[in-house]
């Protein structure tokens, strides 16, 4: 195990200043092709600045056509980020969106997840500090999704999309070299989760019967916004039978009322993705947003005997009727609709109440 110290080489600082990275030839940039790619992959992952796959060699060249499309400077901050409190400047996020196999044009998007995590009601500090497996979910709305190709339909969690995957991978990568969420040093979750490589995808605007999630959160449907999210990886709701309501959001209710989430025991944000078609089953028959959000929160509840064996004491206060709800009201709910064809929904239990989403404006340079 290699330690992290100033002294390793192990750092993003120390890598902005490896000249091999900082200079290639002008035939390399003809064949787009590094003189090593593989032994430079390697020398990363040994220095603990990867997540476990290749990366792109973050060449001088490639980093600056990552500035084209920011307003900001190279050297500004955007963020300070637990738990080392790593600075976030716009060179050393350029610098793990090209690691991460990013397009350029990409990149107000990832300095836009930075500025959300870096926000203190999104507490990264504990979310990277926990042995709980919470991931940071992104959810890109607005017309920037299609125009940098995100998947919002069918497999839209992945994998085999460009946008979703190498967005996803960029803030994991940021949280690794910059944050220093290194597993076992930085981020003690317990077993981790396969969440934690890529967690992004596009709500399904265009299929769905209420409004988008950004402009429930006060945005302009014109506008493109990045939402970011601690939660756990989606867990599926398979329902092909109900048409009513009531009996497809029950089923929903009896998946998300889990022993053992922290949602059970401190009550927070509940991620629901649900197909177009479970939507629309529930639309059909004047259900609102607002209808949905409130059945979920008065119904999704664990019995208390179940939810008192978190690692915090449960507040006494919570307990009504012999249950806890798993969410502190219907604003929890995280309502979006999102994926293709099939009566399917997914949910994803959050960080209990000690992380709250945010939803950050995408803002372009206008190149």
């Amino acid at each position: 195990m290699v330690k992290i110290d100033k002294s390793c080489g192990c750092l993003i600082e120390d890598l902005l200043e490896d000249e091999r990275l900082r200079s290639s030839s002008p035939e390399d940039m003809k064949v787009m092709v590094d003189p090593d790619p593989e032994r430079i992959s390697l020398e990363f992952y040994e220095k603990r600045m990867t997540d476990g796959l290749p990366i792109i060699p973050p060449t001088e060249a490639r980093v600056k056509k990552f500035y084209r499309y920011t307003s900001r400077k190279p050297g500004d901050v955007i963020a300070a980020l637990p738990p080392r409190m790593g600075i976030a400047t716009v060179e050393k996020v350029a610098v793990n969106a090209v690691m991460a196999g990013c397009i350029p044009p990409m990149m107000p998007l990832i300095e836009a997840c930075i500025e959300g995590i870096g926000r203190d009601e999104f507490n990264l500090a504990g979310i990277n500090a926990t042995t709980h497996p919470v991931a940071v979910a992104v959810l890109v709305n607005g017309p920037a999704a299609d125009e940098l190709g995100f998947n919002s339909g069918a497999g839209c969690l992945g994998p085999g999309n460009l946008a979703c995957a190498t967005l996803g991978r960029a803030l994991r990568l940021s949280l690794i070299n910059i944050a220093g969420a290194v597993p076992g040093v930085g981020d003690h979750a317990t077993m981790g989760s396969p969440a934690k490589y890529s967690y992004c995808f596009a709500e399904n605007e265009d299929e769905s019967p209420w409004e988008p999630l950004h402009v429930e959160r006060g945005f302009g449907a014109d506008e493109s916004t990045v939402t970011v999210i601690g939660v756990e990886a989606p867990h599926n709701v398979n329902d092909h039978r109900s048409r009513s309501p009531q009996d497809l959001l029950d089923t929903i209710v009896q998946t998300a009322s889990t022993a053992g989430c922290n949602n059970s025991h401190v009550p927070g944000e509940l991620l629901v993705i649900m197909s177009p078609e479970h939507a629309d089953t529930i639309a059909s028959h004047g259900w609102s947003r607002g209808d949905v959000k409130n059945y979920i929160h008065e119904n999704a509840a664990v019995d208390v005997r179940l939810a008192d064996r978190g690692g915090r004491k449960l507040d006494e206060d919570l307990i009504s009727d012999g249950r806890v709800h798993i969410t502190r009201g219907p604003e929890d709910v995280i309502l979006v609709v999102a994926g293709g064809p099939g009566r399917h929904t997914m949910i994803a239990h959050g960080f209990g109440g000690s992380s709250e989403s945010q939803t950050v404006p995408v803002r372009f340079s206008g190149d």
